[in-house]
């Protein structure tokens, strides 16, 4: 009886997982494809616009870093649920008006929820799914990626059918608000689980190799941040429609919701580093394609990029959770290297702009990206499981 319960546990905590992972990346997708009416609207640079991306992202990162601070403070529950609410607040207050100031507090408090509750999934799903980690966690990482699709793709379509254009991004609450239902339903009857709290010496943040995992992190993501936030920009500049170029950030993240999927099926042995080093290939691949033929196969360098920026992120957060033993300890390790690397990936639409303003296109930044996804690949090389510190591995301890 009891292991039939956790079984079905475990299958609703999966459904109610890809609910609230689809309203992780809506807040910062479905931005882009409306950028020439929000500019327009609202007299804002490029720079300024960048902020519409970077400051979730940003607040992504300080979130994770004040995890421990909030854990002690406030239960897996309540924090999920306010993480929600945050997302569902950040939309609605999208439904006003485009004005600057909304936008952008709209977008740093949805950056708050989705910080919130991306520094407590991955140590959830290790305790809960601790034989299938790679797999449910490319799961979540799926529906992160297909919620971000779902974004660049409806906001055009419901623009387009409002009677107040900007209308459309406030839609993005209701997704959140059936998650938070699905949430406090379920852990109101989930099974109590037993854990031991791993020892209080063991600090992730005076090692190198997290900060060396954060810097890794974060120049991926800060990929993914400039696709978010420029690639409809990019193709707007070369002539597309806003719903041709927002389709196109859609196809992305399909490939990134593909890569999320198919990646971690293959990730059945303790090192990680050829999965991680294909991931990057893909990604540069992409980036040159952007750069030297953009409008010959959009649809591929797209694809492409969003395969391996998807197959990535899972990736990366299995490479951290591996390197402790237990779940507690690996959460630390996800949450300090999410908040660095949120951080870092938060400035990358920042910086995107400015190069945009001096050079008038998005070529620079494209080769910018691509040399990061060589230079990673180099970095990937370092993380043979051998070298893993010694002091996260305290399963044995705990254990006995």
């Amino acid at each position: 009886m009891i292991t039939d319960a956790r079984v079905r546990h475990q299958l609703i905590m999966l459904l109610v997982l890809v609910l609230i992972g689809i309203n992780m990346r809506p807040l910062l997708t479905s931005v882009g494809p409306l950028l020439p009416q929000l500019r327009a609207a609202t007299g804002m640079h490029f720079t300024t616009a960048s902020l519409l991306t970077a400051l979730p992202v940003i607040a992504m990162g300080a979130l994770a870093l004040a995890g421990s601070w909030i854990n002690a403070r406030v239960s897996e529950r309540h924090s999920v649920a306010l993480g929600l609410l945050l997302v569902a607040a950040g939309a609605l207050l999208r439904e006003m008006a485009p004005q600057s100031c909304l936008l952008i507090s709209s977008a740093l408090l949805g950056g708050i929820g989705i910080g919130i509750i991306q520094m407590i999934m991955p140590a959830v799903i290790k305790r809960l799914f601790q034989r299938r980690m790679p797999q449910v966690m490319g799961l979540w990482s799926a529906a992160l990626m297909g919620g971000g699709g779902l974004g660049a793709a409806i906001t055009p379509w419901l623009a387009d059918r409002s009677e107040l254009w900007y209308r459309s991004l406030a839609w993005w609450a209701l997704p959140a608000i059936i998650a938070l239902a699905g949430w406090l339903a379920l852990r109101g009857r989930a099974p109590q689980e037993e854990h031991r709290a791993p020892p209080a010496s063991v600090r992730v943040s005076a090692s190198p190799r997290a900060w060396l995992l954060g810097l890794y992190f974060g120049v991926i993501n800060g990929g993914y941040a400039s696709l978010i936030a420029w690639l409809p920009p990019y193709y707007i500049q070369l002539g597309a429609s806003a719903q041709h170029s927002g389709s196109l950030l859609a196809l992305m993240t399909v490939g990134q919701t593909l890569g999320a999927l198919a990646l971690p099926l293959f990730a059945r042995q303790q090192d990680r580093r050829g999965l991680l080093i294909l991931t990057l290939a893909l990604q540069l691949i992409g980036f040159c394609g952007f750069i030297f033929a953009p409008l010959s196969l959009s649809a591929l360098w797209a694809m492409l990029c969003g395969a391996g920026l998807g197959g990535a992120f899972p990736l990366c957060l299995v490479l951290a959770l591996d390197h402790a033993g237990h779940p507690a300890i690996g959460g630390r390790l996800v949450a300090f290297m999410q908040g660095i690397g949120f951080i870092i990936a938060g400035l990358s639409p920042w910086l995107s702009g400015l190069l945009r303003s001096a050079s008038g296109n998005f070529l620079l930044d494209w080769t910018v990206h691509a040399a990061a996804a060589a230079a990673l690949i180099l970095l990937t090389l370092r993380f043979k499981p051998a070298g893993y510190p010694k002091a996260w591995r305290v399963e044995n301890e705990l254990k006995g």
